[in-house]
């Protein structure tokens, strides 16, 4: 005796993405998301170029090495927010195609970003500041010790940086932020959770 054939159901196609936006709030905020935060990147790089100049004109020539060592930690903190905040401050929406979160939720994560971010910032700031320490008369009386803690400092100071602009976002990071959470609320009012069992 031959079983009865089990009936296959397609699953239902998902809904299509969302290419425009829902809201004129929606627009506005990915119009506002969708440009480049020039004020944002030109404060970093203000701060680069003071914290150097700072460094080089005045900390180095300090009698104490503690005093010394706190020029590498600003070069490596503002060097670090230059280069997370670069990302960030980037056009981060388009208003021609706006794609919303599926049902499930985001599958992009923003962390292995920040980590790379974290450890271009670590590897390089030192970089930065042995090429402004350089070899001049004042610097060659530092014991190899401070020599090496100034390239310690610059990199972990680098690292902090790199996850700041994270905490004091641009504007650009700030509204793609804002468009994604209202985004979440209004998929959480229309979400459906439906269970089927096939025997």
């Amino acid at each position: 005796m031959d079983a009865a054939p089990v009936e296959v159901v397609a699953p239902l196609p998902p809904p299509a993405a969302q290419l425009r936006a829902v809201s004129e709030h929606e627009a506005d905020l990915c119009k506002v998301a969708g440009t480049f935060d020039w004020a944002y990147l030109s404060v970093l790089v203000l701060a680069d170029v003071g914290t150097v100049a700072l460094d080089a004109e005045g900390l180095q020539s300090d009698s104490h090495a503690a005093v010394r060592l706190v020029g590498p930690g600003l070069i490596g903190l503002s060097w670090g927010w230059t280069v997370g905040g670069s990302y960030l401050a980037l056009p981060q929406c388009s208003p021609s195609f706006v794609s919303t979160r599926p049902a499930e939720g985001s599958a992009r994560s923003e962390v292995p970003l920040a980590i790379s971010l974290g450890v271009l910032a670590a590897a390089t700031a030192p970089l930065l500041v042995g090429i402004e320490t350089g070899e001049g008369s004042s610097t060659l009386a530092w014991s190899p010790g401070e020599r090496v803690m100034r390239l310690v400092i610059s990199s972990a100071t680098g690292v902090v940086g790199a996850a700041m602009p994270y905490l004091v976002p641009p504007r650009t990071w700030r509204a793609l932020q804002k468009l994604r959470r209202l985004q979440a609320g209004a998929d959480a009012h229309g979400a459906l959770v439906s269970y089927a069992f096939t025997f």
